[in-house]
């Protein structure tokens, strides 16, 4: 199954909208990662839980010093910024007008941090399984997922190296089985 999604015109960068929100495709990615605030992805996602972990927000245009900063001292008051709540949607679903892919419990760390003017960052171990590519060869870009099925079940890394635990990143597979099939240490 293929779903093909055009890329908006004037970005370089693969960034579709969708339902009237902005996807960022970004392969650096490791956890979805909303930039419009909670009350605006409550409107999106209502049915979103709150998860009892939370996200370090390492990326967003923080230059070394900051995070060397963070990392001497991340109980500081100061570091809090660093994390975003997490919020697991039960299905976030993309879709064409005749196919679709389901991705069951996607966790999604919620912040108004807002990166190149998008809604949502979809990272790469969301398509674990799927091919995912982003073609410019054609004269209108497009992003093109293709999957074998249509219901990926997704599940997180955690990491609990601070006073509470993080989500350290997601990953998804065929199957409901918890099994990691590769192992990423981000930290």
């Amino acid at each position: 199954m293929n779903l093909k999604f055009d890329v908006l015109p004037e970005k370089i960068i693969p960034i579709i909208e969708y339902n009237n929100i902005l996807l960022l495709f970004d392969t650096g990615a490791s956890t979805p990662v909303w930039c419009r605030g909670l009350e605006n992805f409550k409107d999106e996602f209502p049915y979103a839980l709150k998860m009892n972990y939370k996200f370090l927000l390492t990326g967003f245009g923080r230059s070394e010093a900051e995070l060397v900063s963070f990392l001497e001292n991340p109980e500081s008051d100061e570091a809090q910024n660093y994390f975003a709540d997490v919020y697991s949607i039960p299905e976030f679903i993309l879709r064409t007008e005749e196919k679709q892919i389901i991705w069951k419990s996607l966790n999604v760390a919620v912040t108004n941090r807002e990166f190149s003017g998008v809604h949502m960052i979809l990272p790469y171990t969301m398509f674990g399984g799927m091919k995912l590519s982003f073609n410019q060869a054609c004269v209108n870009p497009e992003i093109i997922i293709e999957s074998l099925k249509a219901v990926k079940y997704t599940f997180v890394k955690l990491n609990n190296n601070f006073n509470e635990n993080i989500l350290q990143y997601i990953y998804s597979q065929d199957e409901q089985k918890q099994k990691l099939t590769k192992a990423m240490d981000i930290f």
